[in-house]
């Protein structure tokens, strides 16, 4: 496309070339034509601003473009005021000229981080030679998001989790402005982007939701184990085992997933090479297999839950966990660190007697234990069982829990299969592409978990992280999340044994963390006193 260098383009050009440097190199400096080419054409409107029609269809009204856009931009902030919070992120599905984001972006003070997401770099470029936009550059917070759809996905929830986590809200307050001749000219690219954001948007409902479900559970767990365990004093936090693997050593986390069956077998070969994680359901499958792991992540309160650990203590796992956990399962370590946990009065006191440090939740153990193994930062994470769907309708691996108890409490008018249909059923089941490039049946609470997964991978490899290890799974059977590639058993059985190093490593580490914390016991306890008296007295005023 010849680009006519007039003064508008000019200045857009050297603010563009200032602030986004990568976007210039998209638009400025690369030709990146549509296939089929789109057929652009500026039109003067009635009221002399310009207007843009694309393969016939005009992008914007032909009559006043620009009061148009002010009328979306109120149509949208009125509907924000009424059923979101005040201050959240603008993602603009299109971007035409420009008229309606701008006025979007003025009529909330230049407050709000704006996405836009354009799939055609040719319109954007059209929109720079046409208007002046470097007051609008250059007063906000503005991510621009071209090319293909994974890649706008995941681009969107890196820069959502980027502002949430640095501004401390919730994804709730996410307010999308289509215009919709762009999003019908492609609008099954649109369409998929924006369900994408609905989904990653219902994360957060879904851990506000098992905070209130399990509130209550979480606040007595929480007060016995202080009592009985004295948790928050007595358990060092999980921000102590930072480093830990020194992005040396490669680590393979055990999810238990049906997928988790074919694995078995080489888990003890598996063992021998990498430090192993667990989450709480796989415990039995490794202790079955002549395997005991490093870590058991847990982090579900209830009572069924915590059965899963039956077995804990003929292990010498390091139990991951936090201080509302089900009281029984602290009961069965032989040694523990906590995490954050999630109950707010909770949180509260920790802060001030001990800091745990935070992992991320999704809404599913596997997604916690993925960010604990973050946090130990090894060479490479190795995932088995991650299967995020039901292979051969398989809804876990063999002899789990839930198998056991499903043919306990089986009867002969309810049957143990019953339980497995009800499980297939009740999550909304749909099918979805699979790992090895097939179909696989999922549902809709098991995709949530996979766009948490889809979010924490394509940040972990983003500019902004701290943590570039790969990441592969050995489920090729399983649902496909973009940004996870599978490998097979022999990317792993071909690394040199490296067990008694690991577990040197892991012993002089925990010695040398269990001397530092104990040498303030005395002092957690002091405000330990004097946080929990606070936390009584709030409660008695309540």
């Amino acid at each position: 496309m010849n680009v006519e260098k007039n003064d508008v383009w000019t200045k857009n050009v050297a603010v563009i070339t200032q602030i986004f440097p990568g976007l210039a190199e998209q638009i400025v400096n690369t030709e990146t034509p549509s296939a089929p080419p789109l057929a652009l054409r500026l039109e003067t409107a009635t009221d002399g601003e310009p207007t843009l029609v694309v393969n016939g269809m005009y992008v914007h009204s032909k009559r006043e473009p620009a009061r148009e856009g002010v009328r979306l931009a109120v149509r949208l902030m009125d509907a924000d005021a009424e059923g979101g919070p005040s201050c959240g992120v603008i993602v603009a599905l299109g971007f035409g000229l420009g008229y309606a984001i701008v006025a979007a972006a003025e009529k909330c003070g230049n407050s709000r981080p704006v996405i836009i997401v354009e799939k055609h770099p040719e319109i954007l470029k059209k929109a720079f030679e046409t208007r002046d936009f470097t007051g609008f550059l250059s007063k906000n917070f503005i991510i621009f998001v071209l090319g293909s759809a994974e890649g706008a996905e995941a681009a969107i929830f890196d820069a959502l989790s980027f502002f949430y986590e640095k501004n401390g809200k919730t994804g709730a307050g996410v307010c999308i402005l289509k215009n919709r001749a762009l999003v019908q000219l492609d609008e099954a690219w649109y369409t998929g982007v924006e369900r994408r954001i609905h989904t990653w948007q219902t994360k957060d409902t879904v851990n506000e939701a098992t905070v209130k479900r399990f509130g209550d559970r979480w606040t007595r767990n929480f007060w016995k184990n202080s009592v009985i365990s004295d948790c928050v004093c007595a358990y060092p936090g999980v921000s102590r085992l930072k480093g830990l693997l020194k992005r040396e050593i490669p680590l393979l986390l055990v999810a238990a997933g049906p997928s988790l069956d074919g694995a078995a077998g080489l888990l003890p070969a598996f063992a021998e090479r990498c430090a192993v994680a667990g989450v709480d359901t796989s415990l039995n499958c490794l202790l079955r297999s002549g395997v005991d792991p490093d870590w058991i992540v847990s982090g579900d309160p209830q009572y069924w839950n915590s059965r899963h650990l039956d077995r804990l203590d003929r292990s010498n796992a390091c139990l991951v966990t936090e201080s509302a956990i089900y009281p029984l399962t602290l009961r069965h370590s032989k040694r523990a660190f906590l995490f954050a946990t999630p109950l707010p009065l909770g949180k509260q006191i920790e802060e001030k007697v001990d800091p745990k440090g935070r992992l991320g939740s999704g809404g599913s153990v596997a997604t916690t234990a993925f960010d604990f193994c973050l946090e130990l930062e090894p060479s490479v994470i190795f995932i088995a069982g991650l299967d995020l769907s039901f292979p051969h309708c398989k809804t876990h691996f063999k002899d789990a829990f839930f198998e056991k108890q499903a043919n306990a409490q089986a009867l002969r008018l309810c049957p143990a299969e019953t339980r497995s249909f009800r499980a297939l059923r009740d999550g909304v089941p749909f099918y979805a592409r699979a790992a090895n490039g097939g179909k696989v049946l999922t549902d809709k609470r098991l995709s949530l978990y996979a766009t948490w997964f889809e979010n924490r991978l394509f940040a972990i490899h983003s500019a902004r992280s701290q943590h570039t290890v790969a990441v592969y799974s050995l489920s090729e059977e399983g649902l496909a999340i973009n940004g996870l590639q599978t490998v097979r058993a022999d990317a792993i059985l071909s690394l040199p044994p490296r067990r008694t190093e690991i577990r040197s490593l892991l012993q002089s580490a925990f010695d040398k963390i269990e001397r530092d914390f104990a040498a303030k016991s005395k002092e957690r306890k002091e405000r330990w006193a004097v946080a929990a008296a606070t936390a009584l007295e709030g409660a008695s005023d309540c």
